[in-house]
């Protein structure tokens, strides 16, 4: 029995070591504003293990590379968006990670049809007596309000034609046609109307 339990001890103290080692080598890319690496050390952790603070940096991480990524950052903050929300579920007593991932998603609204929404339901399942409350009903409503402004809708519409741009190119030639894959030659392309 002692040695079973030696050998359980031993694996335990391995693998919690291996994991401290994997933890602070993407906190040394991270802080390095190498943020591909670090999802890279931070993202298995909290795959494999379910590891609340692998996911708030692996979150956090992709968070910066869509910063990087502006105009095209969307796609990137949609991967910041799933790791920060499984931290904030995993440890839902992390008050800085509920903190991060309501912060996150009002400054991906522009972003995110649904992000406004999903602080809001934030909000509404916080007790008014939550110290945080206060502050994170103000920012709500600041962003409401900032969203809905003429400049920040024509701002929006702005950053939609390159993400359009984005996406029309990545499609393949086929669906580039007026009858798509359905034999029309690749040389017509479909015109636009705005």
């Amino acid at each position: 029995m002692k040695l079973i339990l030696s050998i359980l001890i031993a694996t335990t103290g391995l693998c919690a070591s291996e994991r401290n080692r994997e933890f602070e080598t993407g906190r040394d890319y991270y802080m390095a504003a190498e943020f591909r690496k670090a999802v890279a050390s931070f993202r298995p952790l909290c795959d494999r293990r379910n590891d609340a603070d692998a996911c708030y940096w692996t979150g956090l991480s992709y968070e910066r590379l869509a910063d990087a990524g502006i105009p095209f950052g969307c796609r990137t903050d949609a991967k910041a968006h799933v790791y920060l929300v499984k931290a904030a579920r995993l440890a839902p007593a992390r008050l800085e990670y509920r903190d991060a991932l309501f912060e996150f998603l009002l400054s991906t609204a522009d972003c995110s049809r649904t992000a406004l929404r999903e602080a809001s339901a934030m909000l509404s399942d916080m007790s008014e007596s939550d110290p945080a409350y206060r502050r994170m009903r103000s920012r709500l409503n600041d962003e409401r309000h900032r969203n809905g402004s003429p400049n920040e809708l024509l701002g929006r519409l702005l950053l939609a034609v390159p993400r359009a741009t984005e996406r029309v190119a990545s499609l393949p030639a086929a669906a580039l046609t007026e009858r798509g894959a359905a034999g029309a030659p690749s040389s017509e392309l479909v015109s636009c109307r705005f």
